[in-house]
């Protein structure tokens, strides 16, 4: 069995009719593992998904099992190291995770996935709200045993209500309405659904409205903002984000065709919605989100609600209401029954990732990091976080520049040279390269090769004083006055443009010692006010 790992929009798209052919023959996959789900939810993390394809023939056969993994970069503040983590790709708008999987091939597939995983960089793997069955669920746990972690599980039980979200209440629908009422609810449920069910069938005061493209965004709009009030005080500073993501899941959502939103109105004012998501495939309606308005009264707008959908779920062939995680009471009313899913932390044992490199996905983001570390001072967090890129890019550009800078405000200007000499060979025409690596070898009393630096800085730019003075004072240092005075006299005497005062009065000084004596000059180029503003980047 071989894994292949896509990571491209274009991979993503070319998936598609294998993943839906997968996902029909799957009898355990379920929504938030179908291409329609996830091919848009994954590209709100760029250069972060990558999908875990299993084949068992040769490129380009199909594949028979796939896992859709999400990739996160954490860092230690104290030590500027950084570490990965991987998450279910769906996380956090998916209520549920798992493997899509041909019937017959789990047992060769799942542990060849399991094996992949071994051989990648991370330091925490969640395999958060795993819908799996027990089979699966320990092919994939028992094939990542390993010495070198550790796997738990996870409880997810909210403590202020005390709601476990492992647990997942759902109805089995059956083929009609009146059916459904006899045998899953009770009298007294049964009752007040019926009754407030004519009230609405037969008002001229009640309605519900369904999404369509003309309401959409007034009818999101309406319930985040319902559900934003109730939950604000628990949510707190997450609320913006949430009602963020969510705006943007539904509105994904609508566009596959995969949205029912229904809206109960008295009138013209809103008492409360339901967001569903449709699997038309599996037959499932998904309950996600609702929101009501808290100080209605004149009829409960939930009940009404969830007793209209389920008769439409049933009339439109659906066979499960499907209310995800969470087994809040309200629930039961409605004839469920229960599915547990499963959350495992696997982690390594160091804290450090597995390979004891960083994942190359990461490196933007472990660059930003080493970068404001370097700004802010942090010397030594900042180089850790350079070193932990050069490991798995070492011939990454912006990275070699930044330590350089660093190395040399250290005053270690032997790795200094070294690093600017290797970024060089990369960008052969960056002037800001060959200027930090003058300045280096000319610190090192290496005036020969600084002076060959500092004329090749001027050949990409003849006009650059400074590097012109530098070369001057390598020169004059190497003994070759007349052409050291002559580079000189450029600087202290140049008509056109502006040069620094102070560099035009140090070519003056340099002129003058020349003229005094005919040995080597030793005013020395301060490094600091001849370089580059901290961290500028290379032009490359």
């Amino acid at each position: 069995m071989q894994i292949d790992v896509i990571t491209t929009q274009e991979g993503l798209n070319g998936l598609k009719q294998n993943w839906d052919d997968l996902y029909v023959r799957d009898p355990e996959a379920q929504f938030f593992l179908s291409w329609t789900f996830l091919s848009s939810y994954v590209l709100r993390y760029e250069d972060a998904w990558s999908i875990l394809a299993a084949r068992p023939g040769p490129p380009g056969s199909p594949y028979v099992a796939l896992l859709p993994l999400r990739l996160r970069t954490r860092l230690n503040k104290k030590t500027g190291v950084c570490h990965n983590e991987i998450n279910m790709a769906g996380n956090y708008a998916a209520d549920y995770a798992g493997i899509v999987c041909a019937p017959g091939f789990a047992e060769r597939a799942i542990p060849a996935i399991a094996r992949h995983l071994l051989k990648m960089n991370w330091a925490k793997l969640h395999l958060e709200n795993l819908r799996m069955s027990e089979k699966r669920r320990r092919l994939l746990i028992d094939s990542l045993a390993d010495k070198r972690l550790t796997a738990q599980k996870m409880p997810r039980v909210n403590k202020t209500d005390n709601i476990d979200n492992c647990i997942c209440p759902a109805a089995e629908l059956p083929g009609d309405w009146d059916s459904y009422l006899e045998q899953k609810t009770s009298a007294n449920t049964r009752q007040k659904i019926r009754r407030f069910l004519r009230k609405l069938d037969g008002s001229d005061e009640f309605r519900i409205t369904h999404a369509d493209a003309s309401t959409i965004d007034r009818d999101i709009g309406i319930i985040l903002e319902m559900w934003r009030i109730k939950w604000a005080p628990r949510k707190g500073n997450l609320l913006p984000g949430l009602i963020r993501s969510n705006r943007i899941l539904f509105k994904d959502a609508f566009e596959s065709g995969t949205l029912f939103l229904p809206i109960l109105w008295q009138g013209d004012k809103p008492l409360g919605g339901l967001a569903f998501l449709v699997d038309r495939v599996k037959k499932t309606m998904l309950f996600h989100l609702a929101g009501r308005d808290e100080t209605a009264n004149d009829i409960p707008s939930g009940l009404v609600l969830h007793g209209y959908c389920i008769r439409h779920a049933i009339e439109q062939g659906f066979r499960s209401y499907d209310f995800l995680r969470g087994n809040e009471p309200y629930k039961y009313s409605y004839g469920v029954e229960e599915t547990t899913i499963h959350c495992v932390l696997v982690k390594t044992k160091t804290g450090r990732n597995l390979g004891d490199r960083i994942d190359e996905r990461s490196v933007g983001s472990v660059l930003e990091q080493a970068t404001k570390f370097h700004e802010a001072g942090n010397l030594a967090n900042a180089e850790n976080g350079y070193r932990q890129i050069l490991e798995v890019s070492p011939r990454h550009p912006r990275t070699l520049y930044g330590l350089g800078q660093l190395l040399a405000a250290k005053g270690d200007h032997w790795s200094a040279a070294d690093t600017f000499g290797s970024l060089v060979e990369i960008a052969p025409k960056s002037l800001k390269a060959w200027s930090r690596l003058a300045i280096e070898l000319q610190a090192l009393s290496r005036h020969a090769d600084a002076a060959e630096a500092f004329r090749k800085v001027l050949e990409l730019n003849p006009e650059l004083s400074g590097a012109q003075y530098g070369l001057g004072r390598s020169l004059a240092q190497l003994r070759q006055v007349d052409e050291a005075a002559k580079v000189l006299s450029a600087v202290k005497d140049r008509p056109d443009g502006p040069v620094d005062p102070v560099l035009r009065a140090k070519a003056g000084m340099q002129l003058q010692k020349l003229k005094q004596d005919a040995g080597p000059c030793y005013i020395k180029l301060d490094p600091a006010k001849a370089s580059p503003p901290l961290l500028e980047l290379v032009g490359v």
